[in-house]
């Protein structure tokens, strides 16, 4: 028995040895469950193993037989070597792109695998994948997470506290708070999310749509929210109702057919009027929209006695709700009739009147009587334009100033400064007869408001800036009509007898009139009088203000390095260590704005180059005087020039350096040797030359315009000669040829042309020998010819 007992075992062993026996594929780990979270995102790893092969080899096989229940959430196995085992390969099985887990509708997975290496067998395993709920946040769907939102619609009369819409949410969860954020609204929320009516009703007169933002909360914080609007539905209500149960009128007799004669109004909506008794009357109509009762014959009482006395039941109703009715009572007296209208005195009125007349004053008193009664009360009213009706009231039979009668108005300018109006006087008989008193008011202007500075009172200029040039605007106001009518001058701070400054007088521009000079004078303190004209009645009422203004004058680099002294000479001995300074340039600039070194070089006398500048500080290298070989000079003039900058644009100036060198042969050192010398200093003078290249074209026109104008010359000189013309009547030429053409060029030009020509228009009348004018071609400027003598004067 124990022979037989290991025959199993042996024959095994003999098989394993013969070659015989196959090894089965091994999968570690499997079979298994693994736990996946129900949020878990496509391409996840839900789980990984080792495949264990005999050899390795790349044409292994692991492959996704089937997947129960049935789905495509799991991409097929992924192989890759193993990095603990030799010969074993890692396989991981992950979530596919369209992966939605939940575990609501499936919580596992069964995955049956098949793996096979290479003179393997075949193995089948299993991998059990449990879905895993999780506590999501809450999740808002539908319309209500729109960006319009949901919609509800209620009646105005649902009842209170009654639930009108229910918030739904893609997964339902526990614990969730429900609120409406910046609940202005009657809606509240319940805390399953239901929203509840109003408590107390709806009114809508003011709102009928509400806009609700709901937010869902759940206990870790997380949200999300809604909108839901509420539509208010209007449902009727009995309203239809007259203001007054009854009405007693009285008309006038032979006032005419269809003549109005009362009007019944009702409250309510789409309301309609009827007259229902007497069901056959003929002598009134009313109006089914207006209430207005009108009547159909002209009503004469000799014709229609009966018609003295009537008695109308009237109906209004609701023409969308008829059974939503009111009627009231109307009694119509008719009377003897009003013929003759009040007599006024007077019956015009007009008058001029000052804009500052006080309000309350009385213009006019009325005296107006009724012809046809002698106790009859009249009635007055001031009718007229937008602009006139409320300037005037009435206050019994006295006509008085209502509001102020302004003159500085676009408006009241347009209307010629009248203001026009009708007194309406009326008797309080029927028909009421009326007379009209026309009344026509003129307003004369006052000078009120001195014109006011303005705001903007610094300005700035180049000190380069030419004859002539704007500055700016010196814009001040007047708000008395015509608006802004100033005269500007200045009274002070725009230079001495010589004034640096012009300001036109109607203008106010600031013009440039001399050079400025921004060393001389960086800021200017101008004091202009503002004045207005044409504001009152008296002409020789003006205002004025002095305003002060401000002008500050901008450097521009325009001055030349100044040197002190200009020429400089000194001696110093041949031993003088290069190291050591020879002397010291000081130079500066007068141009505060400039703040860049000044560039010094040395441009002449220079002699072998002995000489060299570090800045302003000149140093020498060393001298030769050997007899035998190159021999420098004793005396070096050195030619040195000063830029104000090392880059163009820059000014320059040179100053003269005269270096005497003793010739020394000890090694004694060296000291500097100033002369002073009672030679006249050097005048230097720095000019900069401006040219213009015209082009050949512009040669060519002038030429021409030159070879033209001589020829006109020498033919008006001809005819002069030819002929003998008197002294007066040449002076008298030259009055009519220069008296209009100033005026219309006064009128015509700005500010700065009325400066030339009353600098010039006294030295021009006085010229009487000259008899004609001309400009010059070349300069374009004008001037006076004698004809017969050749003279002329520029003008």
């Amino acid at each position: 028995m124990g022979v037989f007992r290991n025959l199993p075992l042996l024959l095994l062993l003999i098989l394993g040895t013969s070659g015989v026996f196959v090894r089965a594929t091994a999968l570690l780990d499997l079979p298994r469950t693994v736990n996946v979270s129900e949020n878990a995102l496509p391409g996840t790893s839900i789980a990984e193993f080792v495949l264990n092969c005999t050899h390795l080899n790349s044409n292994i096989s692991v492959t996704l037989q089937s997947v129960t229940p049935p789905t495509a959430f799991f991409n097929p196995p992924a192989i890759s070597p193993s990095d603990t085992m030799d010969k074993g390969y890692s396989i991981k099985i992950t979530l596919s792109p369209s992966a939605a887990l939940d575990a609501k509708q499936v919580n596992q997975y069964t995955l049956v695998l098949l793996a096979q290496c290479p003179t393997e067998k075949l193995v089948e395993t299993q991998l059990f994948v449990q879905v895993m709920p999780e506590d999501a946040a809450p999740q808002c769907m539908g319309k209500f997470a729109s960006a319009d939102g949901d919609l509800v619609e209620v009646p105005e009369n649902v009842a209170p506290l009654l639930p009108i819409y229910a918030v739904i949410l893609q997964r339902p969860v526990s614990g969730l708070r429900f609120t409406i954020e910046d609940n202005n609204s009657p809606f509240s929320i319940s805390s399953s999310g239901q929203v509840l009516a109003s408590e107390t009703g709806f009114s809508l007169r003011h709102h009928n749509q509400f806009r609700l933002q709901i937010l869902v909360t759940d206990r870790r914080g997380r949200n999300c929210s809604g909108i839901l609007k509420v539509q208010v539905l209007h449902v009727h209500q009995p309203r239809v109702n007259f203001t007054v149960p009854w009405q007693a009128v009285m008309v006038q007799e032979n006032t005419g057919p269809m003549q109005r004669v009362t009007q019944v109004s009702a409250s309510g909506d789409h309301v309609r009027y009827e007259i229902i008794a007497p069901a056959f009357h003929r002598l009134y109509t009313i109006n089914p929209r207006t209430g207005e009762i009108h009547n159909t014959y002209n009503v004469d009482l000799g014709q229609f006695p009966e018609a003295a006395h009537t008695q109308l039941l009237v109906q209004a109703y609701d023409m969308l709700h008829p059974s939503d009715r009111a009627t009231m009572m109307l009694n119509i007296t008719v009377l003897k009739a009003n013929v003759l209208a009040p007599h006024c005195s007077p019956d015009v009125f007009v008058a001029q009147l000052p804009e500052t007349t006080p309000i309350d004053r009385t213009l006019m008193t009325l005296t107006c009587t009724d012809p046809d009664v002698s106790n009859s009360s009249l009635h007055y009213q001031v009718e007229g334009d937008q602009r006139s009706r409320y300037k005037f009231r009435m206050q019994g039979h006295q006509l008085q100033v209502n509001t102020t009668l302004d003159y500085d108005s676009e408006s009241i300018a347009a209307a010629g400064f009248q203001y026009v109006a009708t007194i309406l006087v009326t008797d309080s008989r029927q028909p009421p007869q009326t007379t009209s008193v026309s009344v026509l008011v003129t307003v004369t202007p006052v000078n009120e408001y001195p014109p006011a500075c303005p705001v903007h009172s610094t300005f700035s200029v180049r000190e380069d800036a030419a004859f002539g040039y704007i500055i700016g605007f010196v814009n001040g106001t007047d708000w008395d009509y015509p608006f802004n009518s100033i005269i500007y001058s200045l009274v002070g701070g725009a230079g001495g007898s010589l004034p640096d400054f012009y300001i036109g007088p109607r203008s106010g521009t600031i013009n440039v009139l001399r050079p400025l000079d921004y060393e001389r004078q960086a800021t200017y303190q101008l004091i202009v009088q503002l004045q207005d004209v044409h504001n009152d009645v008296d002409p020789k009422f003006q205002l004025s203000v002095s305003c002060s203004i401000t002008i500050n004058v901008q450097d521009v680099n325009d001055q030349p390095p100044i040197c002190q002294p200009m020429i400089k000479e000194l001696s110093i001995y041949s031993t003088l260590a290069p190291s050591q300074p020879v002397t010291y340039l000081e130079c500066s600039d007068y141009d505060r704005s400039t703040v860049l070194p000044l560039c010094y070089t040395i441009v002449g006398g220079n002699i072998n180059e002995r000489f060299h500048l570090r800045g302003n500080t000149l140093y020498h290298n060393r001298f030769s005087y050997d007899p035998d070989g190159i021999f420098d000079p004793l005396t070096f003039e050195l030619l040195v020039e000063v830029l104000d900058s090392c880059s163009p644009p820059h000014h320059s100036t040179t100053a003269t350096v005269i270096v005497h060198v003793i010739p020394w042969a000890t090694t004694v050192p060296t000291t500097s040797t100033w002369l002073t010398t009672p030679r006249t200093e050097p005048l230097v003078i720095t000019r900069t030359d401006y040219f213009w290249e015209p082009t050949p074209w512009f040669m060519v026109v002038l030429t021409t315009s030159s070879i033209l104008l001589l020829a006109a010359l020498g033919w008006m000189a001809w005819g002069l000669l030819c002929r003998s013309i008197p002294r007066k009547p040449a002076q008298l030429l030259l009055q009519d040829r220069s008296l209009p053409h100033t005026d219309s060029v006064n009128r015509e030009k700005g500010a700065l042309h009325d400066l030339s020509k009353e600098m010039d228009s006294s030295s021009i009348l006085s010229l009487g020998q000259f008899d004609g004018r001309a400009q010059d071609p070349l300069t374009g400027r004008e001037y006076l010819f004698n004809s017969s003598t050749g003279a002329r004067r520029w003008t």
